[in-house]
């Protein structure tokens, strides 16, 4: 018997895919606004790349209307509070907003921020990680690869038009990485651009970091109030056949903290989002990074970052040299089960790994990973994927995508065809 959240969620996506057919032309006429930016993210969270390129525009480029859109009236809320920007989604101010913008700004597809009246911006994807994994039509198994099988059929184009709509560009961080989104994407190069993230910015920009910091600090716990004298923080990636995995990973919660207690140290757990299981609340020393705390404002902080196949690592070789550990305990598993590898791990990570709970206690307790380093591997894993970042990155994409808006103005103060924009030009 199919649920009747099922029910609706197929009701749902029938009533987008008539309105894509119906409204989504027209609204792609409407005139847009070149000072007008539209942000979102995955979920309505307040996050991501988008996040910071917001509120770098709020700090530095106040001439710019960016507004932040969200589903989320508790963000959406906080953030007008706090004296920013921000549009419930369905809201008559958020759609209006989002309807003349001429650019729409987010870290996963154009659905962040509204779908339904993106046709006539310019769809600005500023993704969410480098790194090695398949992703988008390069993900043989995922959600968008699945659906491009309805890229030619009129009516199911349009009911999935959320998984097809593809962005007017991918930012990306160096040529080896241009290559690869443009690949994954299936995009030219050329609608790949080389500029840096602005997630990254708080490293480089210190109003930037104050700000977000102060920020974050109102809408969750603050961090790093004890007096700690080294920080670690452990970001296992998702795992997508959502396995449980944290008893395989940390078997010994005893000993971990023993272990930090040696050093003074603190470890945070913050596991993704959609990965399932809990960190026990047993030692003062072992505790999940606080709720809805987006850890970015403070990732040159950490002394440690333990991590296995997540693209925090490049984030964090980015800001640190030294302090990576590569925890792989489940890496011939995690290629199996979860998710393909498009290039060889060890030739394109850089830090000290292990794959032994037993050696991750060692290693924690000699400093190994804060031993200053000359690695070579460092300096070529930086080359490789952050070698055309600008830092900050923010600037560089705001006039990326200034000269992006003011083409498409110009193009569209030439005698019009007539013909009305389509779906099928997603």
């Amino acid at each position: 018997m199919i649920s009747l959240s099922r029910i609706s969620g197929y009701a749902a996506r029938l009533w987008m895919g008539l309105l894509n057919l119906t409204v989504y032309p027209l609204l792609s006429l409407v005139p847009r606004d070149e000072q007008r930016w539209a942000f979102g993210h995955q979920g309505g969270e307040f996050a991501g790349n988008s996040k910071y390129l917001y509120l770098w525009l709020s700090i530095h480029r106040p001439d710019i209307q960016a507004s932040w859109i969200t589903p989320d009236k508790a963000l959406q809320r906080f953030l007008t509070d706090a004296g920013y920007r921000s549009h419930r989604k369905w809201s008559v101010g958020g759609i209006l907003h989002a309807l003349r913008s001429s650019a729409h700004l987010f870290d996963h597809s154009a659905s962040d921020v509204n779908l339904l009246v993106s046709g006539g911006a310019r769809l600005i994807n500023l993704w969410h990680g480098v790194g090695l994994k398949a992703t988008q039509l390069g993900d043989k198994g995922g959600v968008i690869s699945r659906h491009q099988k309805y890229r030619r059929n009129w009516f199911m184009r349009a009911l999935f038009l959320d998984y097809l709509k593809r962005p007017s560009i991918v930012v990306t961080t160096s040529p080896f990485m241009q290559a690869h989104f443009s690949s994954q994407f299936d995009l030219p190069r050329e609608r790949c651009p080389r500029l840096g993230y602005p997630r990254l910015d708080p490293a480089s920009d210190t109003t930037l970091k104050a700000v977000a910091a102060a920020l974050d600090s109102k809408w969750s716990e603050k961090p790093f109030e004890d007096s700690f004298a080294e920080r670690y923080i452990y970001l296992p990636t998702y795992r997508d056949t959502e396995r449980p995995f944290m008893e395989e990973a940390l078997p010994d919660l005893d000993r971990l903290s023993t272990t930090l207690a040696a050093r003074n140290a603190v470890l945070y757990v913050k596991l993704h989002p959609r990965t399932t299981g809990t960190i026990p609340d047993m030692h003062a020393n072992i505790r999940p990074w606080p709720a809805g705390l987006d850890y970015y404002a403070w990732l040159d902080e950490f002394d440690i970052l333990i991590t296995d196949y997540s693209s925090v690592l490049y984030d964090y070789l980015f800001v640190r040299s030294r302090g990576a550990i590569l925890y792989t305990f489940d890496l011939a598993r995690y290629l199996r089960e979860d998710r393909q590898l498009l290039y060889p791990y060890a030739e394109n990570v850089a830090g000290v790994r292990t794959s032994s709970f037993g050696d991750l206690c060692e290693i924690l307790k000699q400093g190994v990973a804060l031993h200053p380093s000359c690695d070579k591997q460092l300096e070529r894993v930086r080359e490789k994927f952050w070698s055309s970042s600008a830092a900050p990155a923010s600037p560089e994409i705001v006039r990326y995508v200034e000269a992006l808006v003011d083409r498409e103005m110009k193009r569209r103060d030439r005698p019009r065809s007539g013909n009305v924009t389509m779906p099928e030009r997603a």
